[in-house]
């Protein structure tokens, strides 16, 4: 009996050597082609807001992106390599800490950030009591949550807004993951290095990445494979001690 929980023990942990790999994202190439759909301004002048019209791998997004960073920026005909994150993934996985911003507004603070970003990919104007909402003032609320200490100049709406979103998720790490892991079809687009002077993080939806799922069922049959390989070793290691 100690061999085979000897043998059973064995076994588990080669499969965690196994299948224990970690989430890959799919690296895409971004393009901002120069449009935008609406401008935001406060104090420091005026600002490309709502969804911006790109390429990613040379071919033009049907549905755009959507910047939640503030800090950085961007001019028309950039160019810069991001590694794509399905939102939904955010919700079981390490890749959050692989964000722009996920180690200071954290999974709480991604999932207010999607409940904008959807809004402004279906072309929402309400959230809860709040109507008439703008694609200036979601893009102005996104930023505020993700900047450090916020940013400046928000509306009333816009301020309105970011509390809203804030009270309903209310730090609730368990809400929001039930919440990012209904999101399959939105994406980020982290910038790949990530440091000082890097392009913007971005949203886009329907992204098609087979070479990421190609990537995964490989890792996935592999692991098996290797499973299976340590299986029928220590089933026949167990068979010669029990002969012998």
């Amino acid at each position: 009996m100690k061999i085979r929980a000897r043998v059973i023990a064995s076994m588990v942990g080669s499969v965690a050597l196994c299948l224990g790999v970690p989430t890959f994202a799919q690296e895409v190439s971004v393009d901002f082609t120069g449009g935008y759909t609406t401008t935001w301004g406060n104090s420091g002048g005026d600002y490309g807001a709502g969804i911006y019209s790109a390429t990613i791998n040379g071919a033009p997004s049907a549905s755009g992106i959507i910047c939640d960073d503030f800090k950085d920026e961007i001019t028309s005909g950039e160019t810069w390599n991001a590694n794509a994150y399905q939102a939904s993934s955010l919700a079981s996985t390490g890749n959050i800490a692989n964000t722009m911003f996920g180690n200071t507004i954290g999974l709480t603070g991604y999932a207010e950030v999607a409940t904008l970003v959807s809004m402004m990919f279906s072309g929402s104007s309400s959230y809860g009591g709040i109507t008439g909402i703008t694609q200036a003032e979601l893009s102005s609320a996104i930023w505020y949550i993700t900047a450090p200490g916020g940013i400046s100049g928000l509306d009333a709406k816009a301020t309105a807004l970011v509390a809203a979103v804030e009270l309903a998720f209310n730090g609730n790490v368990s809400a929001a993951k039930a919440y990012l892991a209904t999101l399959t079809n939105l994406w980020i687009l982290t910038p790949n290095p990530l440091g000082p002077g890097e392009p913007q993080e971005m949203w886009t939806e329907g992204l098609s990445v087979p070479e990421g799922g190609a990537a995964f069922l490989f890792l996935l049959l592999a692991g098996a494979t290797c499973f299976g390989a340590m299986f029928f070793k220590y089933r026949n290691q167990y068979g010669n001690r029990v002969a012998a």
